[in-house]
């Protein structure tokens, strides 16, 4: 029988998720379509290919979680599944993110050294993907059983009472969220910082193209912080908090917090294509 948390808690993943499935799919589908017809890739292309099949993956198994909404599905193999796919293409885009943010510093600030890579651009992009996709699928074999049937409240929520291992829970936190964005405010800040600056030696044209820029990589940066940061307070809150009467508070906090992190599959299809297509012509280029 559902609480009256749980019943509030249905009614907002039936609203909640729909739309972000719908729209979600729309424009990621959209974008996919649009990669798939390019007839000359670069490194920039790569890591926002591997963002949109992560964000794509997540999308296409959202109506799980919206069915559960309406037909509560029994804890069982295909729950550990879902959750382990749902995490992974979070650490996924994640992790991407990060990448495209390292990438994009190191071409403002060391443009040189970017065209001397030049050659071995791709295959670093490529190795990257690779990397970050393997060592999520290792980390999920690892810690596989933290997420078996048995420790599962619904399909979708873990029970309060079974704490995450010590090991995987500080790996979620430190290399799954603080490691990245540390890396992410650092080189954003970094490359806005360098735009700025170097906007008293353009004028014209190539001056509001700078700003554009700045101006999407800043709005990239805070999707990753306000996406990704509430998701990571609910697990932290959900491995200290062990009273009664602080876990429905847990439960609508972790709750909501995953739905803010799921939006963030719309909102990278929409403005890492738009900061794609604004320096798309200036790939291996000094700003």
């Amino acid at each position: 029988m559902l609480n009256h948390t749980d019943k509030v808690l249905s009614y907002f993943e039936r609203v909640a998720y729909t739309p972000v499935f719908i729209v979600g799919l729309f424009f990621n589908v959209t974008a996919l379509c649009i990669f798939c017809r390019l007839k000359r890739w670069t490194d920039t292309h790569i890591y926002m290919f591997n963002l949109l099949v992560a964000d794509f993956l997540a999308i296409i198994f959202l109506p799980f979680r919206i069915l559960e909404a309406f037909c509560p599905i029994k804890p069982s193999e295909l729950c550990t599944f879902l959750l382990c796919t749902q995490y992974s293409n979070m650490y996924s885009s994640i992790f991407t993110i990060t990448a495209i943010s390292i990438h994009r510093f190191i071409a403002v600030r060391f443009p040189f050294l970017t065209k001397a890579l030049a050659s071995k651009s791709k295959m670093i992009a490529t190795s990257t993907c690779i990397f970050i996709w393997t060592i999520i699928v290792v980390i999920c074999a690892c810690n596989y059983e933290d997420l078996n049937p048995d420790k599962l409240q619904n399909c979708y929520d873990r029970k309060l009472t079974k704490k995450l291992k010590q090991h995987f829970f500080l790996l979620l936190q430190i290399l799954g969220y603080l490691i990245p964005v540390l890396i992410v405010i650092l080189c954003s800040t970094q490359a806005i910082y360098i735009l700025i600056r170097s906007l008293k030696h353009v004028q014209g044209r190539e001056k509001v193209e700078r700003k554009n820029i700045a101006a999407i990589i800043n709005a990239n940066m805070f999707t990753f912080i306000v996406c990704f940061t509430p998701v990571h307070i609910g697990l932290l809150l959900q491995y200290v908090v062990s009273d009664d009467s602080g876990k429905d508070f847990v439960h609508v906090f972790l709750d909501v917090a995953e739905w803010i992190a799921t939006t963030n599959c719309c909102l990278d299809s929409i403005g890492y294509y738009f900061l794609l297509k604004r320096v798309n012509k200036r790939d291996n280029r000094s700003y």
